[in-house]
């Protein structure tokens, strides 16, 4: 399965082969960034976590639910994902871009749990 905005720093040393906030930065503008960030906003819960999460940019300032995962049954990302690419200006894959236009900026809305989702939870959390 595949992952969008999902960091190393979000794992403490866990995920290196994971791109860097720092190194993540869009150098240009997505004209359909807010379609494809609602379809990141309303993309099914698959793993909910009652925690809150420091958020990395702003001191004092937790991220209810940041490790909760979200899926298409393609792509993986987390709640504090979603946080970061809507206030940060940081690079979404090209590949996941694509994806969701293609799928007209419409999530499904329910995800099947299957083994292939198990093992990229458990991977991640």
């Amino acid at each position: 399965m595949k992952t969008v905005g999902m960091y190393r720093e979000m794992y403490g040393g866990r995920h290196d082969h994971l791109p860097s906030f720092y190194d993540s930065v869009a150098t240009e503008e997505l004209p359909d960034r807010d379609a494809v960030l609602s379809y990141l906003r309303r993309g099914p819960g698959v793993f909910d976590i009652m925690t809150a999460e420091p958020h990395f940019f702003e001191e004092d300032r937790y991220i209810p639910g940041g490790p909760s995962m979200h899926s298409d049954g393609v792509w993986l990302w987390r709640v504090d994902s979603i946080e970061y690419l809507t206030q940060q200006p940081l690079v979404i894959p090209a590949e996941f871009v694509a994806h969701v236009r293609a799928a007209g900026y419409e999530p499904p809305a329910s995800v099947e749990w299957t083994d292939e989702l198990s093992a990229a939870v458990d991977v991640y959390f």
